[in-house]
């Protein structure tokens, strides 16, 4: 059986496109540590034509800075339900599931 073109690539960030840690300072601020070489890949990936999408079950603002950063424009944050929320984004790409990762 031919693998598919995969076209889309849908990341958690937690342990994924970070190192697993959460800090907190003692206001309350939150801080993770994201691997640089994962964002040169990332911005490889989209330089290829293909889509990056980031769904976490976590919300935190440094991930939408960081995301910002990258470029990521489907970031979806606050998600239990992964898989119908994969499914919605590959959809709103006009990307199939089995073109998902």
């Amino acid at each position: 059986m031919p693998t598919p073109d995969i076209q889309l690539i849908i990341s958690d960030v937690d342990g994924v496109l970070t190192d697993g840690g959460v800090t907190f300072d003692n206001s309350g601020m939150e801080y993770k540590t994201f691997n640089i070489k994962d964002g040169l890949g990332i911005k490889m990936w989209q330089r290829s034509g293909r889509h990056f999408a980031v769904l976490t079950a976590r919300q935190s603002q440094i991930v939408e800075t960081r995301c910002g950063e990258l470029g990521i424009e489907i970031v979806k944050q606050g998600f239990t339900k992964k898989l119908q929320a994969a499914i919605d984004i590959a959809s709103h790409l006009g990307v199939s599931t089995e073109q998902t990762c």
